[in-house]
């Protein structure tokens, strides 16, 4: 007998919502509206209960910061939860050198005598405290105030998962995530409706997130993390 020849499987949010709620023993065709926005809040919840959890490899980007002279902060781009290494170069060189940029703590940034001087950064500091209303916009310090506008920082994030509004979207998570979403929406859904099989659903989802999370990796023992503390 022949396979299907396909590796398309993704199922969107309406179908992890419905796996969610029969894993509950909640029957599909008696669900009613506010039991689907109650599981698309749930999931929602869920993505920022996986971001508190460590690093989500499939959310980690590379990106650049150019640097201007004579400005020691910058706003980060929006959804960023955290930075994970951070190298620095001189766009005017004809040869590109990286070199590496170390964390600090707010206390320790705070404590350098005299922020205002000028030259090539070797430190920089991440306020992880709101900076636009409800978003998460992070600010990034520099120490030494660039001296120059040609310093571009390279760096890696990581990001927060893309918000589910609706329930004919897809969501924002690797295939090998898959069955961990459905199982952390049904141990989450079975609270509020469930309660009696919120035991079983609550073990399996952590069985689930123990498989998805022991695979997303970077390949190495050695795991990459964040340097210095995240103090708000």
């Amino acid at each position: 007998m022949a396979t299907s020849g396909t590796v398309t499987f993704r199922p969107n949010v309406e179908e992890i919502i419905t796996e969610a709620y029969e894993r509950c023993g909640i029957d599909i065709q008696t669900r009613t509206g506010y039991q689907a926005i109650s599981a698309r809040r749930s999931l929602n919840l869920l993505f920022s209960e996986w971001a508190n959890r460590g690093i989500n490899y499939w959310t980690v980007t590379q990106r650049t910061l150019n640097l201007t002279a004579n400005t020691s902060s910058y706003d980060l781009p929006a959804g960023i939860t955290d930075i994970l290494d951070v190298v620095i170069y001189d766009d005017a060189d004809a040869t590109r050198t990286d070199t590496i940029i170390n964390r600090i703590t707010i206390s320790e940034y705070n404590q350098i005598p005299n922020k205002t001087d000028t030259g090539k950064p070797n430190q920089y500091m991440l306020d992880k405290g709101r900076q636009s209303g409800s978003n998460n916009i992070y600010k990034l310090f520099l120490w030494q105030t660039p001296d120059r506008s040609t310093y571009r920082l390279n760096y890696w994030s990581m990001n927060q998962l893309e918000d589910i509004t609706a329930s004919n979207e897809d969501t924002d998570i690797p295939y090998t995530w898959t069955e961990c979403i459905c199982a952390g929406l049904a141990s989450k859904l079975s609270v509020k409706f469930a309660p009696d099989k919120f035991p079983l659903l609550s073990n399996l989802y952590k069985e689930a997130f123990e498989y998805a999370s022991s695979n997303d990796n970077d390949g190495v023992s050695l795991k990459l993390q964040p340097t210095g503390l995240n103090l708000r």
